[in-house]
This record gives structure tokens, sequence and C-alpha cells, in this order.
């Protein structure tokens, strides 16, 4: 039997530019209920077999730790505008992060271990753009009322500061938390400035 999960980076809730994003994506990301958490996707979803989900956490937890030994406070992700991706028929609306050094090679590293656990070749992961979706479409027209709209309403945010890099795992169609693999200090409101997102 096969787990499905992926990993993502999750961000502390309680900043004003999280509860503008987790707003917008209740109105239009219609994932947002089998989806729960403020995450971005830093490694795809994947399968293995179930029976190596635990030493796949321990493998992760350890290689986190070493990477971010001592090294847990003032983690922000800043974003740099608003993008579309198509996917299949859907158009995704997102915020582009800006992925810095050290997060990118913790990426990759994540990544090749998750592709080590997976046997069978033809579901081997492919590299993919790492991005926050805020919505879902179909329909143009309703895609580009919501570009207008995210305008507006992302027109000035703070960063998002890490909360904990997670393995999460699909149960009856919703994404669970599996594990915190690496936990993030809580940063300090002053730390938190505004600045402006360019579109």
């Amino acid at each position: 039997m096969n787990a499905k999960l992926f990993v993502g980076l999750t961000f502390f809730p309680e900043n004003s530019f999280a509860k503008n994003i987790e707003s917008f994506r209740s109105r239009y990301d219609d994932k947002f209920q089998s989806t729960p958490y403020l995450h971005l996707p830093i490694v795809p979803p994947f399968e293995i077999e179930v029976t190596e989900v635990k030493k796949l956490t321990q493998e992760l937890t350890e290689e986190l730790e070493s990477f971010y030994f001592e090294n847990t406070e003032h983690h922000v992700l800043s974003f740099t505008g608003i993008d579309v991706h198509e996917y299949k028929k859907n158009k995704l609306l997102y915020l582009k992060p800006q992925i810095e050094e050290e997060l990118a090679l913790c990426q990759e590293s994540l990544f090749a271990i998750c592709q080590s656990y997976i046997s069978d070749r033809e579901k081997k992961m492919k590299d993919s753009k790492t991005f926050l979706t805020i919505g879902r479409y179909h329909d143009p027209v309703n895609l580009h009322a919501s570009i207008d709209l995210a305008r507006k309403e992302f027109q000035e945010f703070t960063g998002l500061p890490f909360q904990s890099i997670c393995l999460f795992s699909k149960n009856n169609g919703v994404w669970y938390r599996e594990a915190d693999l690496v936990s993030f200090e809580r940063p300090a409101n002053s730390f938190l400035q505004s600045s402006t997102l360019p579109l």
C-alpha cells in the first residue's frame, strides 16, 4: 500500500499578510478545504510504501537538523509579485516566492532524499516550480477579475515567517501534517516590516 506525501514549508498564521492570503484562498482556491494549512510546497507530491514513511521521516528530520543546526530564528519568505501558471485545464494564480540560496539548497537535498524512496521509476518526481497558489480557475474571465482584485489586496504585506518544514500525507482526499521535520522560532512583531509587492 502506498502513502501519498509532499514536503511543505509552513508559516505562522498570525500576521496580516498570512491572513490576507487565507482570506483570498478561501474565496478563490477550491482546494482550500482539502489543504487547510498555509504552506509553500518545496517537494511535490510523491508516493512511497506506507512501511517506509517512518524511515523517510527520520532521514528528512536528520537532514534538516544538520541543515538548520542552531539556526531556527528569523527565517522569513518574501515574494516578488503575482503570476499565473497553467496546469492541465486549470489556471493557477500564485504569489512568486523569493527563494534564498539556503532554502534552495535545502529543497534540493530533500527532493533527492524523497526521490530515493520511490521504487517505481515511472513515478519519479520531476522538478516543479515552487510557488504559493492563491486561486484556481477554469474560466479566463474569472481569472482576470481575480488578478485585478489580488493586485489591490496584496499591495502591501509583510514577509511570511517560517513555522516549520513539514511532511504532509493525504488521507481521504485531505492533506494532513504527518510530521514537523524542523520547527522555527516565532518572530518578534517588530521583525515583520511592511513592504510593497511589485506586480
